[in-house]
């Protein structure tokens, strides 16, 4: 669940998710000849042996690296709940058909949703909003503040329509900075925690001909997010193309002069820099949390938000992360009884949420590091936790052109010095403001 780059940040007037008021206590539309809420209830108590069958849809299922922890989550709670029934309506994301899709938009338009959701909180998700069949959390969340109080709140706000909490955030993506503690200890180097410490490891280094950063200006936008982040913050990171990232490029352009870069990293790939720093040929590399598994059997791997810039206002409360799905609970389910939210609030746990990310991702919910975990994992984990402002990458917030223009087109360009960073950022807001009509 890499970066569901187009995701619905604020699905009112961006991309990304949460929601309007539409009347929890109201009785979602009914498609003709549907049977009410009171009556679907009494007629699944009565084909499953007097159990409340509570209908889920998720894509838990099939190759997803999830599923095993899904399965082993609802039998572990029809086991503690012998008068429930979970009714596991799972499809798979991937395929040519997308089974997945097709059928929340099949159920969608017969008013017939499963009673709890994850679905796509992008343009995907707009039309179970409009719907009006799935309820504002933001009700619930207050009758239980502690049950609220385990989500992050960065989180939550990435997923409001209008203000209103539609959908839950749940498991996502992040990006950092990933480095090998055993090449900075070989070369007695500080861990790469500090603006200056990253300074001194790309000199020495390059001295002993290693690249500091297994990066490609091929496809720099990690480099490039990570970066303008640690210089802009939280404050300055939706000032689209503003001068004031201008350091942030002058960096990796100064980066690429001392040698930070391998010597081909004008046309090698992304799965080549990925291979070299697993080999341990680069000692640092930026980058998500889709590399983590291949690199997480090497205890000396690590993983940090960027360091602040000289005179930036980033560091490491400040990290790139996104949630391009979430939960949603149907009206339907919520008025026929307590027992869907009980489990909606046993899935969105911190003990149950932790069997999740300890096989991969991020957690929009606050929860220790998973028992076992890799040391790479943990520090993920860590990183995630001390991060007061998480947003998503610029590219899944701007036009594709108008990030092209330092990213991949510009990149190359800037560190040879055949353009400033001025004049990239200057280019870029004039495509943004051309593409934005």
């Amino acid at each position: 669940m890499k970066k569901t780059k187009k995701v619905l940040a604020v699905l009112a007037g961006s991309t990304m998710l949460s929601l309007s008021l539409a009347g929890c206590s109201q009785s979602a539309p009914q498609a003709g000849g549907t049977k009410t809420g009171t009556e679907t209830a009494d007629a699944g108590k009565a084909a499953s042996g007097g159990k409340e069958k509570i209908r889920v849809f998720t894509f838990f299922t099939g190759s997803d690296q999830w599923a095993p922890v899904w399965s082993e989550v609802i039998a572990e709670y029809m086991a503690a709940n012998p008068n429930i029934e979970i009714v596991d309506e799972s499809a798979p994301t991937a395929g040519v058909n997308d089974v997945f899709r097709t059928k929340m938009q099949a159920d969608i338009a017969a008013g017939t949703p499963a009673d709890l959701s994850i679905f796509y909180t992008g343009a995907d998700g707009k039309p179970l909003v409009d719907s009006g069949l799935f309820v504002d959390f933001g009700t619930y969340m207050k009758e239980d503040e502690k049950w609220s109080g385990n989500f992050k709140q960065s989180a939550l706000d990435s997923q409001k329509y209008d203000g209103v909490q539609y959908s839950l955030p749940y498991l996502g993506y992040y990006e950092g900075l990933f480095y090998n503690k055993e090449l900075f200890e070989k070369y007695d180097l500080e861990e790469p925690v500090s603006y200056d410490n990253i300074m001194k490891a790309i000199k020495v280094f390059a001295e002993n001909d290693i690249p500091a950063f297994a990066s490609s200006m091929a496809k720099p936008s990690y480099l490039l997010e990570l970066s303008i982040l640690a210089q802009s913050g939280g404050e300055g990171h939706k000032n689209y193309f503003d001068d004031s990232w201008a350091p942030a490029l002058d960096s990796i352009a100064e980066w690429y002069q001392m040698g930070a870069f391998p010597k081909d990293t004008m046309t090698i790939s992304e799965d080549d820099i990925r291979l070299m720093f697993k080999e341990g040929k680069a000692a640092m590399m930026i980058n998500g949390s889709w590399c983590v598994s291949a690199l997480e059997d090497n205890e000396n791997m690590r993983l940090i938000a960027m360091p602040a810039f000289p005179g930036g206002k980033g560091g490491e409360d400040c990290v790139i992360a996104g949630f391009g799905s979430g939960w949603f609970f149907s009206k339907k389910a919520a008025e026929r009884s307590d027992e869907t939210l009980k489990l909606l609030k046993y899935l969105t746990s911190p003990e149950i949420v932790q069997k999740f990310i300890a096989v991969g991702g991020s957690s929009a919910i606050e929860c220790p590091v998973p028992e076992g975990a890799s040391l790479l994992k943990k520090s993920a984990v860590e990183m995630l936790n001390k991060a007061s402002y998480t947003d998503t990458a610029i590219d899944s917030q701007v036009s594709r052109e108008a990030w092209m223009a330092i990213a991949d087109d510009g990149a190359p360009y800037l560190v040879e010095g055949k353009r400033t960073s001025l004049e990239l950022l200057a280019e870029a807001r004039k495509i943004l403001e051309a593409t934005s009509k």
